[in-house]
């Protein structure tokens, strides 16, 4: 279970709706809280001849601003009402290369989760969330919960009071997309207990649209499709039953499994947790997803998508909000 969350804030109202989720998870799983903001270092002033103090003298002055200004920021944010009786920790630097500098902090304190919402001001004193969390997705250690802004992001995992929740979890047929589901048991759990969370386990197979008349080949492929499909079923099933069995079977745990056709991966994705009614036979006991879940690397070839590209392409088109795991290539995730 999370014990340290780290939350990236930029001194924007949009970064700070990161704020509420994170503080439910920290009061489910007595985690502390790390609020981060990095300051983005001045401009420079040496096109400014009329100026008296010197560029080096400016810089120093206007880092110092704006620093101390994000560290009021983020004491008063400490103090809220919302975070009361949370342990909080804040830290500001000033640094050009914002995600990387999250992911030092962050290693450094041992986070086990970043909260970040995927927007915030750009220009040339603020960074840019959307970017930042597009950069950490790729280079990560650390499981990201991407949140978005929108009206259309509202889901329960957003709401004061715990519900059940529904995660669903996307899969390819490889150990490293399993890397996913713990921190989505765990998630979930965080966010609905003492209620229910049904884990929605999906695999899409990108078979390719029949097209022309059918011949002994199209049989054949065809024949070929039905035993990849029940395989899968099978695959999703074994997982599900290993997950029933091991030490994160929660009591009010619920898993479904799903098997889905269609060349579009990350499209159909994204369709199914926006709308399962479409899917009604394929996403059981549900008309709606709270949060996606995936990693950020796969096997890629004729029975498997790679991970990596399907994620990034879901962020940056999915307004909900997305549990992002990166799976270290050399070493799979435990099965």
């Amino acid at each position: 279970m999370f014990q340290k969350i780290l939350v990236p804030l930029d001194g924007s109202e949009r970064a700070k709706m990161a704020l509420p989720v994170a503080a439910r998870i920290a009061r489910s799983t007595g985690a502390s809280l790390l609020l981060v903001h990095v300051v983005y270092p001045p401009i420079e002033y040496t096109r400014y001849p009329h100026v008296l103090a010197t560029p080096m003298e400016l810089d120093t002055q206007f880092a110092e601003a704006e620093t101390e200004l994000a560290r009021s920021n983020l004491r008063q944010i400490a103090m809220s009402d919302l975070l009361a009786g949370i342990e909080i920790e804040i830290q500001t630097i000033i640094s050009t290369n914002v995600a990387q500098t999250i992911l030092e902090l962050g290693t450094k304190a041992q986070v086990d989760l970043i909260i970040l919402c995927s927007h915030g001001y750009t220009g040339l004193k603020r960074w840019a969330l959307g970017s930042v969390a597009y950069k950490l997705t790729r280079s990560s250690p650390i499981p990201l919960l991407v949140l978005h802004e929108n009206q259309e992001s509202r889901t329960r995992i957003y709401t004061t009071r715990p519900q059940p929740l529904h995660v669903m979890v996307a899969l390819d047929g490889s150990l490293l997309s399993e890397a996913a589901l713990e921190p989505a048991i765990q998630l979930g759990v965080a966010l609905s207990v003492p209620e229910s969370t049904t884990l929605h386990l999906v695999e899409v197979l990108p078979f390719p649209a029949r097209r022309g008349h059918i011949t002994p080949t199209h049989h054949a492929i065809e024949e070929a499709q039905k035993r990849i499909i029940a395989d899968t079923q099978l695959y999703l099933e074994e997982v599900k039953k290993k997950l029933m069995s091991s030490s994160l079977a929660y009591h009010n745990l619920q898993i479904t499994t799903s098997v889905l056709i269609h060349e579009d991966v990350a499209g159909t994705l994204m369709e199914v947790a926006k709308n399962p009614a479409t899917q009604a036979a394929s996403i059981p006991d549900t008309d709606h997803i709270d949060m996606i879940a995936m990693t950020t690397h796969g096997r890629s070839g004729l029975e498997h998508w790679a991970l990596g590209s399907i994620t990034e392409r879901v962020l940056d088109t999915t307004s909900q909000p997305l549990l992002i795991v990166h799976a270290n290539v050399e070493q799979p995730a435990p099965g």
